[in-house]
């Protein structure tokens, strides 16, 4: 197989993982807090003994998580969270598998009254778990992270969500659980009262998904145009060697 062949292949792989991403995307276009995934390749030119000539090849470098923050809409429950700017909210894992991290505020009273996320697992405030009070009336989460609770008309601090991110953002990565890894020595605490601290919690809001459903459709598109273009090559470049063989191969 010579170089044409070659080249294309490496872009369909490229193409390939790059069609992965965008449909699974797609897929979290209406997912709470959702981070869009993105792709991000390299060529490598290698030169040939022939004068002049180079062959340059793609490669699949790294995925990588955008940045970028949803739109935070208001929903009327006390017990939906949206964070306004950087940083991660942190829930246990069941069976002491350690800590994760999401940005998906559907918060929910558990049975033993801790405050837990949409599938159940504790949210983690500064001092540990985060238990409401039976029969409270009136529930605040302040732009800070405390949490105060109204129980027979007096008002209860009963903790104080924490907040978090990476030292180096490039070092989060996706579970196949919903929430986020971030490395044990990258984790830093997000304190949204310190100066200069742009990040606050929004009580009654969630934070949309990232992804732009529009543009990720245009983006799949343009893969799969350009991923058929490729196999034209290949195919082309098939043919002509066949012709070649043919050629050679007929008795003078």
């Amino acid at each position: 197989m010579d170089s044409p062949s070659i080249i294309s292949l490496s872009g369909q792989m490229a193409l390939r993982q790059q069609m992965e991403v965008v449909a699974n995307n797609l897929a979290n276009a209406t997912s709470t807090g959702y981070r869009g995934d993105r792709t991000l390749f390299q060529s490598h030119v290698n030169r040939l003994a022939v004068p002049g000539r180079e062959i340059a090849f793609v490669q699949d470098r790294a995925t990588y998580i955008d940045s970028r923050q949803g739109e935070i809409g208001a929903t009327g429950n006390p017990l939906d969270l949206a964070i306004d700017g950087a940083g991660f909210f942190a829930v246990e894992r069941p069976g002491n598998a350690g800590r994760g991290y999401s940005r998906d505020g559907r918060f929910k009273l558990g049975a033993d009254g801790a405050l837990v996320d949409s599938s159940g697992r504790a949210v983690a405030g500064e001092g540990g778990r985060i238990l409401l009070p039976e029969r409270f009336t009136a529930l605040e989460i302040r732009a800070d992270g405390n949490v105060l609770a109204t129980v027979e008309g007096r008002v209860e601090q009963v903790g104080r969500i924490g907040l978090f991110t990476a030292s180096d953002l490039r070092g989060v990565r996706k579970a196949g659980d919903g929430l986020m890894d971030i490395p044990a020595n990258q984790v830093q605490p997000v304190d949204p009262t310190q100066p200069g601290v742009r990040t606050r919690m929004v009580q009654g809001a969630l934070e949309a998904s990232s992804i732009q459903p529009v543009q990720e459709l245009a983006n799949l598109t343009l893969v799969q145009r350009a991923y058929e273009n490729m196999q034209r090559v290949i195919a082309d470049d098939d043919q002509r060697t066949r012709r070649m063989i043919e050629m050679l191969g007929r008795p003078n």
